[in-house]
C-alpha cells in the first residue's frame, strides 16, 4: 500500500478548503490547509509538502507570489494552481514561474486526479533522475580513482625505466674504467691507471648529480619571490658560462628585453633554471670538436645552420601575457610574466625510442622519464628545471630547431 501523498491546500475560502480536503483524502492524500500565501510559505518552510495546491487570487500574497517564493526555496515541491475561467493568463503565467498544472474552479475530481497522477510522476521521474545521476557520480568517480592508479602505476613503472637506463650508463662507464684500471695495473702503464682514475671520478660525480637531482625533485622549492630586474638572472648566467663556452668554441648571446622595470619573481630560482638550460645546450657542443667564439653581449639574430656554421648559443628575455588559471586564453587573462628563451645551433633533438627532446624523452605533454641524449648524462635535469617552473607558476617547453638542427627552450614564469 502507498503511504499517504503529503499536500499543502492554500485558499482563502474555508468552504473550498473543506470540500477539496475529503476529496483530496480520498485520493490517498494526507492534507494540510493554510487560509493564506503567507500562512502557507510559513507552513512551506516548517516542512515541506510534495505537493502544494494553491488559489492564484488571495488577499496579500496571491498564489504566484507564494508560487515563486517556493520554487525559490524548494524547487523540488510539485505546484497545482487553481484558477477562475477567466483567469487563463494568470494560469499561463504560474506555468512559466514552474507550476506543474493547473485547475480551473470549480475542481472537477477527475481532473484533479490527473493533476495528482502527473504530480507522482513528475516527481518519480526527478528521483529516478537523481539515483540516476548518483550512480554515474559513483561510477565516474570509482572509474577516475581506477584511472589514476593506473596512472600511477604507469608513471612509477616509467620513472623506474628511465632510472634503469640511466643507472645502466653509469655502470657501463665503470665498467670501461675498470677495464682502462685492469689493462693500466696488467701492463704497468701509469697512463692507462690515470685515465682510468678520471673516468671512476666523472662516473661517481655522476651518481651523485643524480641523487641530488632526484633529492630536489622528491620536495617543493623555497620560492622567495621579491622586486627585481628581470635580466638580472639572464645576464649574470651569460657571464657565468663565458669561460665554459669558449672552451668549447661557443658565441653566447643574450638579448635582455624584458627589463629594467622590476616585477615580482624568484631570481634565484630562475638563475637555477636559465643556468640548466644554457649548461644543456654548451654541452650539446662540447665533445664535437674545437670552433671560434667568445661571448657576444646584446647580440641579435639566430642561427640553426649546418655544421660548418659557428656555434651558438642565444639567451633571451621579454615580457608576456600567460594564460589563466582555467585556460583563459593569454591576451585576455590579464596575468603577465617573463618569457625566457634560451636557444642554440647545436646537432639538435636526436631520435631515440621517439624524439628525444634535449636528454629527455617527449611524452604527451612534452617531457617523460630520465632519458639523456648525452653521454653519461641522466636526463634528470630538464625534469628538475620543468618542475622548478611549475612551482613558479610557469612552464617550461622544448622545441626542435629547424632541418633537425638546434633546440629551442622556452621558460615562462609568472611576474
Amino acid at each position: 500500500m502507498n503511504a499517504p501523498l503529503p499536500l499543502l491546500l492554500v485558499d482563502d475560502e474555508e468552504g473550498i478548503r473543506t470540500v477539496l480536503s475529503l476529496l483530496l483524502a480520498d485520493m490517498g492524500c494526507a492534507v494540510r490547509t493554510a487560509a493564506s500565501g503567507a500562512e502557507a510559505l510559513a507552513m512551506v518552510r516548517e516542512s515541506p509538502p510534495a505537493v502544494l495546491l494553491t488559489d492564484v487570487r488571495m488577499p496579500g500574497m496571491d498564489g504566484i507570489d507564494l508560487l515563486r517564493a517556493v520554487k525559490a526555496e524548494f524547487p523540488g515541491v510539485e505546484v497545482l494552481v487553481l484558477t477562475g475561467h477567466g483567469d487563463m493568463e494568470l494560469a499561463v503565467s504560474s506555468l512559466r514561474h514552474g507550476a506543474g498544472d493547473f485547475l480551473t474552479k470549480p475542481v472537477a475530481p477527475e481532473a484533479l486526479e490527473v493533476a495528482l497522477d502527473r504530480a507522482r510522476q513528475r516527481m518519480a521521474l526527478r528521483e529516478a533522475l537523481r539515483r540516476h545521476t548518483e550512480e554515474l557520480e559513483q561510477l565516474v568517480a570509482q572509474r577516475t580513482r581506477e584511472l589514476l592508479h593506473a596512472e600511477r602505476l604507469a608513471a612509477v613503472g616509467e620513472t623506474v625505466a628511465g632510472l634503469a637506463h640511466a643507472i645502466k650508463n653509469v655502470a657501463g662507464g665503470l665498467e670501461g674504467a675498470m677495464f682502462v684500471l685492469e689493462k693500466g695495473l696488467e701492463l704497468d702503464r701509469r697512463d692507462y691507471l690515470e685515465q682510468g682514475w678520471r673516468m671512476v671520478r666523472d662516473d661517481v660525480g655522476r651518481v651523485r648529480d643524480l641523487a641530488m637531482r632526484l633529492l630536489d625533485m622528491g620536495r617543493a622549492a623555497d620560492l622567495a619571490p621579491r622586486p627585481c630586474d628581470p635580466d638580472a638572472p639572464l645576464r649574470d648566467v651569460v657571464r657565468l658560462l663565458a669561460p665554459r663556452a669558449a672552451a668549447a668554441g661557443v658565441t653566447l648571446a643574450v638579448q635582455a628585453g624584458a627589463g629594467p622595470e622590476p616585477v615580482s619573481i624568484d631570481p634565484d630560482a630562475v638563475h637555477r633554471c636559465l643556468m640548466d638550460l644554457a649548461v644543456n645546450a654548451i654541452e650539446a657542443f662540447e665533445g664535437q670538436g674545437q670552433g671560434g667564439g667568445a661571448m657576444d653581449a646584446d647580440a641579435g639574430g639566430t642561427s640553426t645552420g649546418g655544421a660548418d656554421e659557428p656555434r651558438r648559443v642565444i639567451l633571451r628575455s621579454r615580457r608576456v601575457a600567460l594564460p589563466g588559471p582555467a585556460g583563459e586564453e593569454a591576451e585576455s587573462s590579464g596575468v603577465s610574466g617573463i618569457e625566457y628563451v634560451v636557444e642554440d645551433n647545436g646537432p639538435g633533438l636526436p631520435e631515440q625510442a621517439g624524439q628525444v627532446e634535449q636528454g629527455v624523452h617527449a611524452g604527451a605533454d612534452g617531457f617523460a622519464a630520465f632519458v639523456s641524449a648525452k653521454p653519461g648524462g641522466s636526463g634528470v635535469g630538464l625534469m628538475a628545471s620543468r618542475k622548478l617552473a611549475r612551482e613558479m607558476g610557469g612552464e617550461l617547453e622544448l622545441e626542435a630547431g629547424s632541418q633537425g638542427r638546434g633546440v629551442r627552450a622556452v621558460l615562462r614564469v609568472r611576474g
